[in-house]
């Protein structure tokens, strides 16, 4: 009995000894089959799934400028691409005015050395807003290529040092802005957005040979135009942000899983939990102070006929009648839009009457749909709103997801934070960096980089329950391009050069 009772332990010993054993083998598998990205790489637009949102042992200066926390900065071709960073090498493209070049440049991330510079192509650009660029697109990285794309050509994919390994040109999209999605990986694909005012699609692309796995068109009902966002992943399925619609396909195939119909310009990249996808709806007429105060028949007569002939000419229509406003951004170029007398005209005689005025107004009015941050839920074919927030939406910079939080932030410097579960607004304040934001928000170490167009960057705690500003940081250079974070380092690109911040 004793010797059948020290075998029966043996056993037990044996057998949990080769259980530990098959878990480790199998670890080894799943990682071997699925490398784990290193924490101190930002290896596409926004970081990990366009997420903004650094690993935790990411711990970049919270204070910094050209005198202090500076590693080094490399003047560089404008370009409103983010820096991807993997390994010891930072990716990035570039628009060189004088020469005409769209290219995509590598530096060294030790000294922002550049290491080598690939040209696209391209023979003849896209057609740009004019704070735009036609170098837009973040490079996506894995551990051994880099993808790039631009609308004024396609997709190429090189080795980190550099070498051709393929190129699939692509028809140039027709858009009003130029474009603005960049690629993503996920499983063998690189994944693009490729939209335009006619004939966008979803596209993916073999990430080693850049051979077409499937393209998904876009359907263009109800006058539905391009989009500039970056798609996300979400579990099996890829959820993108476009004009009038938000909606998701299978990763597998392209296959439409479920769309939400709403008003919306399609501009800004999704974030997303476990069970909910935030998406950020803007339009033009989307909030009360973004619908230009246009007055009514009399008060336009009494202040503007001069002739007292009770109509409207041409010389006497005013320019400055704002059709629709952004708010933040008087001093952009083109940002305003101003009613002109031609649209006002309907018949074309010279004049405008009354009926004509009471009809533009009534046009305009109509034209307004409230816009805001969507929570949605898959529901079948659709989606159900969760929650939704309707105020001070921004235009270009996407949300960001931090914990139970979400952070938005408004031309102007207006900060939103949200309860994501609820949609509660714990609160909503301004920075005091007024002016336009293009950048995106970035967390790091518990906190919230926020970048103006003007340069400064604000840095707030992501825990409070009321805005604390940590620092501000001015740079004195415009900033169209989100900031990327990587160890201890953060870099931004400026107009002219890239910074790398870091504590020495």
């Amino acid at each position: 009995m004793a010797l059948a009772r020290a075998r029966a332990g043996y056993n037990r010993a044996q057998m949990k000894h080769l259980f530990r054993f098959a878990a480790l083998a199998l670890t080894l598998m799943v990682c071997a089959a699925a490398p784990i990205e290193d924490p101190a790489n930002w290896p596409q637009f926004r970081g990990p799934n366009a997420s903004g949102v650094a690993a935790e042992s990411a711990a970049p200066p919270v204070e910094f400028s050209a005198k202090k926390n500076l590693l080094w900065k490399r003047a560089l071709p404008p370009g409103h691409s983010s820096p991807s960073v993997w390994g010891e090498r930072i990716f990035l493209n570039a628009y060189n005015s004088s020469s005409r070049k769209l290219e995509l440049i590598c530096l060294a991330r030790k000294d922002g050395a550049i290491l080598w510079r690939r040209d696209a192509p391209a023979t003849s650009l896209e057609q740009t807003h004019a704070v735009s660029n036609p170098a837009t697109a973040t490079p996506a990285v894995d551990s051994e290529r880099v993808y790039t794309y631009f609308g004024s050509f396609g997709l190429m994919a090189f080795t980190h040092a550099g070498e051709p390994l393929w190129q699939t040109p692509r028809a140039m999209p027709r858009t009003a802005h130029g474009s603005g999605a960049s690629p993503i990986l996920v499983r063998d694909f690189v994944i693009l957005n490729h939209d335009g005012i006619a004939g966008g699609y979803l596209l993916a692309v073999d990430r080693k040979t850049g051979q077409e796995a499937w393209k998904r068109m876009y359907p263009a009902p109800g006058g539905r135009r391009e989009s500039y966002s970056t798609p996300i992943v979400w579990g099996a399925q890829i959820v993108l942000h476009r004009a009038g619609v938000v909606d998701a396909y299978d990763i597998a195939t392209g296959a439409p899983k479920w769309s939400l119909e709403t008003p919306t310009s399609g501009l800004s990249t999704p974030v997303a939990s476990s069970d909910t996808v935030f998406a950020q709806t803007w339009n033009l007429l989307g909030e009360d102070d973004q619908r230009g105060a246009l007055p009514d028949w009399a008060t336009l007569l009494k202040k503007y006929d001069k002739n007292a002939d009770g109509q409207i000419s041409e010389a006497e229509f005013p320019d400055d009648l704002l059709y629709t406003a952004r708010p933040g951004l008087e001093k952009v170029p083109n940002s305003q839009n101003y009613l002109n007398f031609r649209s006002a005209d309907r018949n074309r005689d010279g004049v405008i009457t009354k009926d004509e005025w009471e009809s533009m107004l009534a046009m305009v009015a109509s034209q307004a749909r409230d816009h805001g941050l969507l929570a949605l839920r898959p529901d079948g074919s659709s989606a159900k709103i969760v929650w939704r927030e309707d105020t001070s939406i921004p235009e270009v910079p996407s949300p960001l997801l931090y914990k139970n939080r979400l952070f938005l932030v408004r031309n102007g410097g207006v900060v939103t934070c949200l309860d994501s579960a609820t949609g509660h607004v714990i609160y909503r304040a301004r920075t005091g960096a007024t002016g336009p934001y293009f950048a995106s928000p970035v967390e790091a170490s518990g906190r919230v980089y926020l970048v103006s167009g003007d340069g400064v960057v604000t840095v707030i705690a992501a825990s409070a329950d009321k805005m604390e500003i940590v620092a501000k940081n001015e740079l004195g250079e415009d900033v169209y391009a989100s900031p990327a974070i990587a160890g201890r380092v953060i870099y931004v690109r400026t107009s002219e050069n890239l910074y790398a911040f870091g504590e020495r």
